[in-house]
Protein backbone atom coordinates (compact mmCIF):
# COMPACT_ATOMS: atom_id res chain seq x y z
CA UNK A 1 0.00 0.00 0.00
CA UNK A 2 1.37 3.24 -0.68
CA UNK A 3 2.35 5.55 2.15
CA UNK A 4 1.03 8.80 2.69
CA UNK A 5 3.51 11.12 1.19
CA UNK A 6 3.20 8.80 -2.43
CA UNK A 7 -0.25 9.90 -1.99
CA UNK A 8 0.05 13.09 -1.42
CA UNK A 9 2.72 13.11 -4.71
CA UNK A 10 -0.05 11.22 -6.68
CA UNK A 11 -2.77 13.58 -5.92
CA UNK A 12 -0.45 17.03 -6.97
CA UNK A 13 0.16 14.68 -9.96
CA UNK A 14 -3.28 13.73 -10.62
CA UNK A 15 -4.24 17.75 -10.32
CA UNK A 16 -1.67 18.18 -13.29
CA UNK A 17 -3.28 14.94 -15.04
CA UNK A 18 -6.88 16.35 -14.92
CA UNK A 19 -6.75 20.25 -15.73
CA UNK A 20 -7.40 21.21 -18.61
CA UNK A 21 -3.96 22.23 -19.80
CA UNK A 22 -3.44 19.73 -22.49
CA UNK A 23 0.18 20.05 -22.60
CA UNK A 24 0.42 19.65 -18.85
CA UNK A 25 -2.08 16.58 -19.21
CA UNK A 26 0.54 14.87 -21.91
CA UNK A 27 3.14 15.84 -19.94
CA UNK A 28 1.43 14.03 -16.71
CA UNK A 29 0.49 11.23 -18.38
CA UNK A 30 2.64 8.42 -18.79
CA UNK A 31 3.78 9.17 -15.23
CA UNK A 32 0.43 8.52 -14.06
CA UNK A 33 0.20 5.23 -16.04
CA UNK A 34 3.59 4.26 -14.50
CA UNK A 35 2.12 5.29 -10.73
CA UNK A 36 -1.33 3.26 -11.54
CA UNK A 37 0.29 0.20 -12.96
CA UNK A 38 2.63 0.13 -9.48
CA UNK A 39 -0.35 1.29 -7.27
CA UNK A 40 -3.43 0.41 -9.12
CA UNK A 41 -5.29 1.05 -5.75
CA UNK A 42 -4.38 5.11 -6.11
CA UNK A 43 -6.65 6.00 -8.82
CA UNK A 44 -9.65 5.33 -7.51
CA UNK A 45 -10.34 8.38 -5.60
CA UNK A 46 -10.00 10.30 -9.00
CA UNK A 47 -12.47 8.27 -11.39
CA UNK A 48 -15.75 11.08 -11.03
CA UNK A 49 -13.01 13.58 -12.50
CA UNK A 50 -11.52 10.94 -14.90
CA UNK A 51 -15.24 10.19 -16.14
CA UNK A 52 -16.39 14.22 -16.41
CA UNK A 53 -13.28 14.86 -18.14
CA UNK A 54 -14.02 12.17 -21.25
CA UNK A 55 -17.59 13.87 -21.22
CA UNK A 56 -16.19 17.00 -21.53
CA UNK A 57 -16.57 17.67 -25.36
CA UNK A 58 -14.85 21.22 -24.72
CA UNK A 59 -11.65 19.54 -23.12
CA UNK A 60 -8.36 18.72 -25.97
CA UNK A 61 -8.82 15.04 -27.80
CA UNK A 62 -5.29 14.55 -26.14
CA UNK A 63 -6.76 14.19 -22.86
CA UNK A 64 -9.44 12.38 -24.01
CA UNK A 65 -6.78 9.89 -25.30
CA UNK A 66 -4.48 10.18 -22.37
CA UNK A 67 -7.53 9.14 -20.09
CA UNK A 68 -8.64 5.86 -22.43
CA UNK A 69 -5.05 5.64 -22.74
CA UNK A 70 -4.99 5.21 -18.77
CA UNK A 71 -8.45 3.68 -18.46
CA UNK A 72 -6.84 0.53 -21.28
CA UNK A 73 -5.61 -1.69 -17.85
CA UNK A 74 -6.29 0.90 -14.95
CA UNK A 75 -8.92 -0.83 -12.98
CA UNK A 76 -12.10 0.27 -13.55
CA UNK A 77 -14.98 0.34 -10.32
CA UNK A 78 -18.33 -1.62 -11.48
CA UNK A 79 -20.25 1.22 -10.54
CA UNK A 80 -18.53 3.43 -13.26
CA UNK A 81 -18.33 0.08 -15.74
CA UNK A 82 -21.78 1.46 -17.64
CA UNK A 83 -20.86 5.38 -17.98
CA UNK A 84 -17.95 4.70 -19.35
CA UNK A 85 -18.41 2.20 -21.76
CA UNK A 86 -21.44 4.62 -23.10
CA UNK A 87 -18.78 7.37 -23.35
CA UNK A 88 -16.31 4.52 -25.30
CA UNK A 89 -19.14 3.99 -27.60
CA UNK A 90 -19.45 7.17 -29.06
CA UNK A 91 -16.44 7.80 -29.50
CA UNK A 92 -16.01 5.12 -31.76
CA UNK A 93 -19.07 5.85 -33.75
CA UNK A 94 -17.97 9.55 -33.80
CA UNK A 95 -16.06 9.58 -37.33
CA UNK A 96 -14.74 13.30 -36.55
CA UNK A 97 -13.05 11.65 -33.23
CA UNK A 98 -9.06 11.59 -33.42
CA UNK A 99 -8.37 7.87 -34.54
CA UNK A 100 -5.85 7.16 -31.20
CA UNK A 101 -9.02 8.17 -29.49
CA UNK A 102 -11.15 5.63 -31.28
CA UNK A 103 -8.18 2.61 -30.84
CA UNK A 104 -8.09 3.52 -27.27
CA UNK A 105 -12.24 3.71 -26.23
CA UNK A 106 -12.40 0.04 -28.92
CA UNK A 107 -9.88 -1.38 -26.19
CA UNK A 108 -11.57 0.21 -22.90
CA UNK A 109 -15.24 -0.69 -23.92
CA UNK A 110 -14.07 -3.80 -25.21
CA UNK A 111 -12.16 -4.76 -21.26
CA UNK A 112 -15.64 -3.58 -20.02
CA UNK A 113 -17.75 -5.91 -22.07
CA UNK A 114 -15.79 -8.93 -21.64
CA UNK A 115 -18.18 -11.66 -20.78
CA UNK A 116 -20.84 -9.78 -21.83
CA UNK A 117 -22.15 -11.21 -25.26
CA UNK A 118 -24.77 -8.31 -25.56
CA UNK A 119 -22.45 -5.95 -25.00
CA UNK A 120 -19.48 -6.71 -27.16
CA UNK A 121 -22.24 -7.23 -29.92
CA UNK A 122 -22.67 -3.84 -29.95
CA UNK A 123 -19.17 -3.18 -30.02
CA UNK A 124 -18.93 -5.59 -33.03
CA UNK A 125 -21.68 -3.66 -35.27
CA UNK A 126 -19.90 -0.28 -34.32
CA UNK A 127 -16.62 -0.97 -35.47
CA UNK A 128 -17.75 -3.15 -38.11
CA UNK A 129 -19.82 -0.07 -39.30
CA UNK A 130 -16.44 1.81 -39.69
CA UNK A 131 -13.71 -0.68 -40.78
CA UNK A 132 -13.82 -0.09 -44.46
CA UNK A 133 -12.40 3.67 -44.09
CA UNK A 134 -10.33 2.94 -40.65
CA UNK A 135 -7.12 4.03 -39.72
CA UNK A 136 -4.57 0.85 -39.23
CA UNK A 137 -4.59 1.67 -35.26
CA UNK A 138 -8.39 1.45 -35.34
CA UNK A 139 -8.42 -1.75 -37.70
CA UNK A 140 -6.04 -3.73 -35.58
CA UNK A 141 -7.90 -2.73 -32.25
CA UNK A 142 -11.38 -3.66 -33.98
CA UNK A 143 -9.78 -6.94 -34.93
CA UNK A 144 -9.11 -7.91 -31.17
CA UNK A 145 -12.56 -7.16 -30.23
CA UNK A 146 -13.99 -9.03 -32.83
CA UNK A 147 -11.69 -12.16 -32.28
CA UNK A 148 -12.55 -11.67 -28.43
CA UNK A 149 -16.65 -11.20 -29.70
CA UNK A 150 -16.36 -14.51 -32.30
CA UNK A 151 -14.18 -17.01 -28.96
CA UNK A 152 -17.41 -15.35 -26.78
CA UNK A 153 -20.13 -16.85 -29.45
CA UNK A 154 -18.21 -19.98 -29.71
CA UNK A 155 -18.10 -20.41 -25.64
CA UNK A 156 -21.75 -19.71 -25.36
CA UNK A 157 -23.00 -21.87 -28.44
CA UNK A 158 -20.83 -25.11 -27.12
CA UNK A 159 -22.31 -24.46 -23.80
CA UNK A 160 -25.89 -24.10 -25.05
CA UNK A 161 -24.77 -27.29 -27.36
CA UNK A 162 -23.28 -29.12 -24.63
CA UNK A 163 -26.84 -28.90 -22.48
CA UNK A 164 -29.46 -30.39 -25.31
CA UNK A 165 -29.58 -33.90 -24.55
Amino acid sequence: MADMRDRERFAELMRLFLSQEYRVVQRAASDVMMAVEREPKLIAPYFKRIVEMLEDDSAHASVHRNILRLLQTAPIPARYEGRLYDICIGKIDDPAAPTAVRAFAIEVAARIARGEPELLAEIRLVTERHLKDAKPAIRAKARNVLKIAAENDEDRSSTRGGNRI
